[in-house]
């Protein structure tokens, strides 16, 4: 009896000992671990402090023209510990220039890059969609006026082509309206046919602003 009694102790002793040295185990491995996500959490934060990062990127002009078939584009950067003259600018990923300034840059998709010059590895980049030219004939008094017509009928098609010609172009005659949006949505909440009476336009063709009256 005693003897059983005795090896249940010591069984138990056992069981206890390598359970506690499991836990000791778990712990440390824990700690390690935390240790190790501390380091990889500092690393990536030095990592970002040493990118380039773009953070506008500024085109002129706003839109092409007939005269002027290109871009000029401006890289706006930051970055912690890299300076404007460590930093390199590329276009196209594979040729880089000190120069944040690109000229001549063509309409359709453009990606930007840039990096650190002293660490090639530390990189960012952007894209931008830079709209092309599209020459579209000057509307006449008499197309916009069957437009506007229809649009006090809410009709979609017409009011759809009201508002191509740019939902905020100038609109004047009437004090509550002031732009094409506008004419749109009270023309056909209001059913009020309304009739052009000027337009102006720029040099290149493009409509600036419209005249307009009730119709009588």
């Amino acid at each position: 009896m005693y003897q059983t009694f005795f090896n249940i102790l010591f069984y138990g002793l056992i069981l206890i000992s390598l359970f506690s040295c499991k836990q000791k185990v778990d712990s440390n491995s824990w700690i390690d671990h935390r240790e190790e996500t501390v380091i990889d959490l500092e690393e990536a934060i030095k990592d970002i402090s040493n990118i380039p990062q773009i953070v506008q990127i500024i085109k002129s002009p706003d839109r092409l023209t007939k005269e002027i078939k290109t871009y000029t584009v401006t890289i706006i950067t930051h970055a912690k510990n890299v300076t404007l003259d460590n930093t390199e600018f590329s276009i196209n990923g594979t040729e880089w220039q000190k120069s944040a300034e690109f000229k001549n840059v063509e309409c359709g998709k453009k990606t930007f890059y840039t990096r650190n010059k002293k660490d090639k590895s530390m990189k960012d980049q952007k894209e931008m969609c830079f709209e092309c030219f599209v020459d579209v004939p000057l509307p006449t008094i008499i197309q916009l006026n069957e437009l506007l017509q229809q649009t006090a009928d809410c009709n979609d098609r017409a009011s759809d082509e009201l508002r191509q010609l740019g939902k905020n172009l100038p609109v004047r005659g009437i004090t509550h309206v002031d732009n094409i949006e506008q004419l749109v949505r009270d023309a056909c909440m209001n059913g009020i046919i309304y009739v052009v009476q000027r337009i102006e336009s720029d040099s290149n063709g493009n409509l600036t602003e419209i005249f307009i009256s009730k119709k009588s």
